[in-house]
């Protein structure tokens, strides 16, 4: 009893290019939060109230909230100091999971620069990406993902508890160089949401009162490098 138990193999999935990647889940991550022991002692674990933790080796995310909810955790301050190490972790997840879902701890008084990178390796990844600004708040994100595993990916995300969430969207879009909170309030009100943003054509983005050639390129750049 208590011992780790190996993860489960399911039918494969297509990668981008065809190839077949076994989708992994685990028997006892429909019951718990299933966590790597590289996670122990991560603060924000201590706020996790109503669902149980279990810890078990060899786990490739570093949560799986549910069986096919693939959760990786990074923090800014971790991030400015090992900014290799994301990507890294990014490509051993690869696709084997339904939801992957990246959360980002956001622990700098200046955010802007790891935030970009962040936002950015998690668009291109194909992540969802989940901002939390405090322990407590990173906790809640994490139960409602278990608790709402069963639903689809697009209503799994809609149930976060996501607070402002347009704060949260200028704020990633402040990061981009020359952009600002009127130029991100313009950009917000015509497109909606950060998807629809990185979908833009140059011809649309210029539609946007205040948002000349210069913000354009910045931002097709960032959301097309």
């Amino acid at each position: 009893a208590g011992q780790p138990v190996a993860q489960e193999q399911a039918p494969p999935q297509q990668d981008e290019v065809g190839r077949q990647q076994p989708l992994f889940r685990h028997p006892r991550a429909a019951y718990a939060i299933v966590a790597a022991p590289r996670q122990r002692g991560n603060p924000f674990l201590a706020c996790i109230r109503s669902t149980l933790v279990e810890f078990v080796d060899g786990l490739v995310p570093d949560y799986l909230a549910g069986s096919e909810i693939a959760v990786l955790f990074i923090s800014l301050r971790f991030h400015r100091l090992h900014p290799e190490y994301l990507k890294r972790r990014i490509d051993v997840l690869g696709k084997r999971h339904r939801t992957r879902v990246l959360l980002c701890r956001v622990d700098l008084e200046h955010p802007e620069e790891q935030l970009e990178s962040v936002t950015m390796q998690s668009f291109h990844a194909g992540l969802s990406l989940v901002l939390a600004w405090t322990d407590a708040e990173a906790a809640a994100y994490l139960e409602t993902l278990h608790r709402h595993q069963n639903k689809s990916a697009e209503v799994l995300m809609a149930k976060l508890p996501r607070g402002d969430h347009r704060a949260r969207l200028a704020e990633v879009l402040t990061t981009v160089k020359g952009v600002n909170r009127s130029d991100a309030a313009r950009i917000m009100d015509r497109f909606g949401s950060l998807g629809q943003i990185a979908k833009a054509t140059e011809e649309e983005l210029l539609r946007c009162p205040g948002i000349g050639d210069k913000k354009v390129r910045q931002l097709r750049q960032v959301f097309h490098a």
